[in-house]
């Protein structure tokens, strides 16, 4: 798979103006190209197999551009300029990080499309990068260090793909990972209290279900781990599908939300981490009365765990499945 990003950063400055781009072809997909326009604008230079459908339209957003097609002028490495008609998805914006994100973004989702792109792809494509921009400007869905902390179980797991594939299976679901009749809730804390937030129905699972709280104690640490390192540790992990780096990707950018530009800054120390992760059964979490009134929902509270019960990382992996993918 291309690292756009490390193609972008060794294009040579644009000296031309318009639409004039410095261009390196993908060595996986031949009808790509990464560029940069003479504003150094991180652009992606698309061949589609036609021209001729109406599916991809033009867009102009804060952050992005897209035009299917383009007349442009293009230097390849090694190569004269010449005029081509292209399609042009660009990132305009000086703002390294933003374009940073962008490269990655597409990274994963170049990868799952076909070497002859249509229109139709590209449309897809668009529509993916637009949703993912548009996540990392809405409030963020779960705290800073409650993605680390399902990255670092997906980064440690025994299965990494079968961790991915449960993470967030459903976007409505009352839990961090669910497959066939288990779930799994992480909770963490900062400090020297084992206190985490819950929902009463996180803590009653439906018949047949069983339901394992993984429990961290924090210690925030400027050589620890950053949520950008695990990300790319996980997605660099062979066992992964492109489908599936997408989705990750997908994922962690609705999690993060606004918070994104802080997933290279806030580290943790791993080491700590392992150390003073818990296990326990969502029955033994003490809660409060579950007789609720039918016309109350969403009930939650706080729970302190430092005297409760806990299990042994034996004792949750001989359960097999999903528990043994993750922590065995």
């Amino acid at each position: 798979m291309d690292d756009l990003l490390s193609l972008y950063l060794s294009l040579a400055p644009v000296s031309g103006s318009g639409d004039f781009y410095m261009a390196r072809e993908l060595n996986t997909r031949p009808n790509f190209r990464v560029a940069k326009d003479s504003d150094g604008n991180p652009t992606l230079l698309i061949t589609p197999e036609s021209l001729t459908s109406s599916a991809a339209t033009p867009l102009e957003l804060r952050y992005l551009s897209f035009r299917p097609r383009c007349v442009c002028r293009v230097r390849a490495e090694g190569k004269s300029e010449s005029l081509e008609t292209v399609a042009v998805l660009k990132c305009t914006t000086n703002d390294p990080l933003l374009r940073e994100y962008f490269l990655r973004s597409l990274t994963g989702s170049v990868a799952v499309l076909s070497n002859a792109p249509t229109e139709d792809d590209l449309a897809a494509l668009v529509a993916k990068l637009v949703e993912l921009f548009r996540a990392i400007e809405a409030p963020a869905r779960t705290s800073l260090q409650g993605v680390w902390c399902e990255l670092f179980l997906i980064a440690r797991a025994a299965r990494i793909r079968q961790a991915v594939i449960a993470w967030h299976s459903d976007s409505r679901a009352l839990h961090d990972f669910a497959a066939g009749r288990q779930r799994v809730e992480v909770k963490s804390s900062m400090g020297p209290h084992r206190v985490h937030q819950f929902r009463l129905e996180q803590l009653l699972p439906l018949q047949g279900n069983h339901v394992v709280i993984a429990s961290f104690l924090l210690e925030e640490s400027g050589k620890g781990l950053s949520i950008e390192e695990l990300w790319m540790e996980i997605s660099a992990n062979r066992e992964l599908t492109a489908d599936l780096r997408e989705r990750l990707s997908k994922i962690l950018s609705l999690s993060l939300g606004r918070d994104w530009r802080k997933a290279s800054r806030v580290a943790f120390d791993p080491e700590a981490a392992v150390k003073k992760l818990r296990f326990y059964e969502a029955a033994v979490i003490p809660k409060v009365d579950t007789d609720v009134p039918v016309e109350v929902s969403e009930v939650r509270f706080k729970s302190e765990l430092t005297d409760v019960p806990s299990l042994s990382r034996a004792e949750v992996v001989r359960s097999g499945g999903l528990f043994e993918g993750m922590f065995g």
